[in-house]
């Protein structure tokens, strides 16, 4: 039924069928003003009301679906004014017609207007389907916050595995001094009491598992010499014996529950970061050769900011302007893969 004149309705009709190929139309605004008219001429509530909250006006600037939805609102908008238009033949012959063929007649324009708007079912399929996907982006969402919230967090106890190697045929380092500027921060630290701090001295290959083994570490920082291939640990006589990159990766894969971070303070060791990276959430290495001072000043600023409560990557930032503050060259030499 109509509840207007039909002249009036196909006037406002078609004044938003104009609207439609405006450029400048806002296709929600021009639904809302749609769905006024069409509730003044149908009703509310009526099968072409509801059709109105359907029209899809979803569209991200996209010009190929912004020419979707303007297609779909005037092939609605055209059936709307040729039912109104065969409305007004359908009265006008009611008088001289039987009822038998008014219904006919009226069937004939029923199945015309579901031809030219979307199935209810089909709509209401789609929409399950925007809101099933929606709901499976919010489960993502929610596991790579928990991932993030797990990488981000040390834990309650923080224990710094220290471990220091300068073999005797190798620049001996100054390795005594990180260790006793690093302990010292950590003692003025205002989180101190959360920070254990475990040293192992000229460590070889044996001390480096068991000390692994034994101390369950979140940090595991390495002190000494290294190169492209490897790490230089010290053998049964005190000279230098590398473990390649393959096989540290290899040992800290091992421990990748527990460990949260490693610590590389050797020259060249951004290639064993790498390799230690692949199960260690925060692992910092050097690009290039790194001279003693810069090595000890990056180590105090990380801590000092770790002890402070920070994370690992301002922490990571701290260190390297701690490098810079000191007044020597190397800021630019560490690196933090994670």
């Amino acid at each position: 039924m109509i509840k207007i004149p039909l002249n009036r309705a196909i006037q406002l009709l078609e004044a938003r069928l104009y609207e439609v190929d405006k450029p400048e139309t806002d296709l929600k605004a021009l639904q809302n003003r749609l769905k006024i008219d069409v509730e003044a001429i149908f009703g509310r509530g009526s099968t072409q009301s509801i059709s109105v909250i359907t029209l899809e006006t979803l569209h991200f600037d996209d010009p190929n679906k912004i020419a979707k939805c303007k297609t779909n609102f005037r092939q609605t908008i055209q059936g709307w004014i040729q039912y109104i238009k065969d409305f007004n033949i359908i009265e006008k012959e009611k008088i001289e017609t039987s009822e038998q063929e008014y219904k006919e007649k009226y069937k004939i324009l029923l199945d015309q207007w579901n031809d030219l708007v979307p199935e209810y079912s089909q709509l209401l399929a789609d929409y399950e389907k925007i809101i099933g996907n929606y709901d499976d982006a919010l489960s993502e969402l929610k596991i790579l916050q928990d991932k993030l919230s797990k990488k981000q967090s040390l834990g309650k106890m923080i224990k710094i595995l220290f471990l220091g190697a300068s073999p005797i045929n190798e620049v001996k380092l100054r390795i005594d001094e990180e260790v006793r500027d690093i302990e010292g921060g950590l003692k003025l630290a205002s989180l101190r009491d959360l920070f254990e701090l475990k040293i192992e001295w000229a460590i070889t290959a044996k001390t480096l598992q068991q000390a692994m083994l034994d101390e369950h570490p979140t940090i595991v920082h390495f002190s000494g010499h290294g190169d492209a291939n490897g790490i230089a640990v010290e053998d049964s006589l005190g000279n230098a014996k590398l473990i390649e990159n393959d096989a540290i990766g290899s040992l800290f894969e091992l421990f990748s529950k527990d460990i949260k971070c490693v610590v590389l303070n050797s020259c060249y060791s951004e290639s064993q970061a790498i390799e230690i990276s692949k199960h260690i959430p925060y692992v910092i290495g050097m690009k290039k050769s790194v001279n003693d001072k810069a090595a000890i000043a990056f180590s105090v600023g990380f801590y000092a900011a770790l002890g402070a409560g920070k994370d690992i990557e301002f922490a990571f930032k701290m260190g390297v302007v701690a490098v810079k503050l000191e007044g020597v060259s190397g800021s630019d030499i560490p690196v933090l893969l994670g």
